[in-house]
């Protein structure tokens, strides 16, 4: 298969390439950035023996799928480009900003029969899938800080809390019957703080954020009829049952990039291009997702006028 890469920023280089470059006997990856330096760079690091410019580069050397990694704005130009070239995507989250979009193009992979796959890495994480695998939730409590981050509201509501809000919608168990939002922010639009409340049948999840914590950390709490789980930054499992404590965790010499889901959601995309089933992929509801985002800041917005 040949795949394409597009987008080599930051993230990219960290939590995919080293994944691709492991995964060269599975395909071949034609790589692209317009960053002259960056090309040079990881040639030298990588060794990758094809760089490209663009994504018509990309095209016209027959790729028949595409990591898209670039910037969220220009998502839904590249997606809908690619799925109107019959070539299967894989994008980082979001699919867009803007719900109307991401209707389209989910839409448009359907209508031609092509996969598209957003990459939320914590449905892959596997001690996230070890609290999904548990029965009779309860509360739910998802709560991701930043050190002293200062963005707009819309960007870190869809590109930080965002995986907060995708990890609860894939570990409820039933469809969500009522939600209610906070979005505290500063005169300029710069988010401070972030509550959202999600209630299903038998299961209530209330998820947090703070910008401005003085700490990165990312903490999940679940109780069960069994017992409760704490789960810290996606790597360390501890259950309590009555009054015993039971540590889990990866080994020493675990990959980190496992261990955050991204080796494992990378090898399900791959997999779905050779069988064309999708059942592993793990996208369910992620229209829900962006629609949650989406009612979170037009419920701030109607709060601001009202």
């Amino acid at each position: 298969m040949k795949i394409g890469v597009l987008g080599l920023g930051n993230i990219a280089q960290k939590a995919y390439l080293p994944v691709y470059v492991q995964m060269q006997d599975q395909a071949e990856f034609y790589f692209a950035t317009r960053n002259k330096e960056v090309q040079e760079n990881l040639q030298k690091t990588y060794h990758l023996q094809h760089m490209k410019n663009n994504l018509d580069e990309l095209l016209a050397e027959g790729i028949q799928a595409c990591f898209i990694h670039s910037a969220t704005a220009s998502h839904y130009q590249l997606v809908k480009k690619c799925l109107e070239n019959h070539v299967d995507v894989f994008v980082d989250k979001p699919l867009s900003e803007n719900i109307a979009e991401v209707e389209e193009l989910l839409a448009l992979a359907k209508e031609q029969r092509q996969i598209l796959m957003v990459g939320f890495n914590r449905r892959f994480a596997p001690m996230v899938e070890k609290l999904q695998r548990q029965e009779d939730k309860r509360l739910l409590f998802l709560q991701k800080n930043q050190v002293a981050n200062t963005q707009n509201t819309t960007f870190e509501i869809f590109d930080v809390f965002l995986h907060l809000v995708d990890t609860a919608v894939y570990l409820l168990n039933d469809s969500v019957q009522n939600f209610s939002s906070n979005i505290y922010e500063t005169k300029q639009n710069l988010l401070e703080t972030a509550l959202l409340k999600l209630e299903t049948k038998q299961t209530t999840a209330l998820l947090s954020m703070d910008t401005k914590s003085g700490a990165s950390q990312e903490s999940y709490q679940l109780t069960t009829r069994k017992g409760t789980y704490r789960l810290n930054n996606l790597t360390e499992c501890i259950l309590q049952e009555e009054t015993q404590e039971r540590v889990e965790a990866f080994g020493d010499w675990e990959n980190t990039l496992v261990k955050r889901g991204f080796y494992p959601m990378v090898q399900a995309f791959l997999t779905s291009l050779e069988t064309r089933k999708t059942d592993e992929l793990r996208q369910e509801n992620i229209y829900l997702s962006h629609k949650i985002c989406t009612e979170m800041l037009r419920q701030s917005e109607k709060k601001k006028m009202s």
